[in-house]
């Protein structure tokens, strides 16, 4: 098995490829994106590894403006299935980004048949990541909302291999609540060996952070209530609100 260093080295050598395909491709952008994402975001575990708290929130920001170049873009729909994404838009600590982020909706058209708001009012998977932008909006009205979809449709239709996101159910009432000790008690659940081994299913990464319980953290001291976890999956350095002084934008696509 590779070390973090050796797949980080892999994505760098990969990285020059992808950004000559970019400039020379008619579909480069649409193809190689999620390329970058991926490459942030290990890079970003590289530098918590390193405790460069800076270059975590920098790799992080970039994580999340990829995301929305590529749903504002090309209407993709990763906020079906999120929510380890948008949990590095919250760690960035990039005010603007995290507004913005909280809008990002994709719209009927190219790979949706409906919008992401219809599908999450007929109780679809996008209602997760859908109820965590309401919380970063502080939109308590649309929680509510999402709530009553998760308990009357949503939670009905889980199969047996997906009841682990009655954890995240129960997450969201106790932050609407603001009921700290619940919200500690299922985040001790997300982190447990066995669900967090099913969330973080990548064998190099999974040994540093537990999603969506570290990014979960972070929008619980964003509201002001400071849980804490018993666990090194999610580091207390990054869970206190402190924006980065700037952040870099390297790539011209993004701009």
């Amino acid at each position: 098995m590779l070390t973090l260093r050796e797949l980080i080295e892999n994505q760098i050598n990969n990285r020059k490829i992808w950004i000559e395909k970019i400039s020379t491709t008619e579909n480069g952008y649409y193809n190689y994106s999620g390329n970058f994402q991926t490459f942030h975001f290990q890079l970003g575990i590289l530098e918590l590894t390193r405790d460069e708290i800076f270059s975590v929130k920098s790799n992080f920001f970039l994580c999340g403006l990829i995301d929305e170049f590529r749903v504002v873009k090309f209407n993709n729909r990763l906020l079906d299935y999120g929510l380890n994404h948008i949990s590095l838009v919250l760690l960035s600590d990039n005010e603007q980004l995290i507004l913005r982020y909280s809008k990002l909706r994709y719209q009927r058209g190219t790979n949706a048949q409906l919008s992401m708001d219809e599908m999450v009012a007929i109780g679809e998977t996008a209602v997760w990541c859908n109820t965590v932008q309401f919380f970063m909006a502080n939109d308590n009205e649309g929680v509510v909302r999402n709530l009553n979809i998760l308990e009357t449709i949503t939670l009905k239709k889980l199969s047996k291999n997906q009841q682990e996101l009655l954890l995240d159910y129960e997450f969201y009432k106790a932050l609407l609540a603001r009921d700290k000790a619940k919200m500690e008690e299922v985040l001790e659940k997300l982190v447990s060996h066995k669900t967090h081994k099913k969330r973080n299913d990548n064998p190099i990464l999974n040994q540093y952070i537990s999603l969506p319980a570290l990014g979960y953290a972070k929008l619980a001291w964003r509201k002001g209530i400071e849980v804490e976890v018993n666990s090194p999956l999610v580091p207390k350095e990054l869970l206190p609100i402190k924006p980065n002084e700037s952040y870099e934008i390297p790539y011209d696509f993004l701009k």
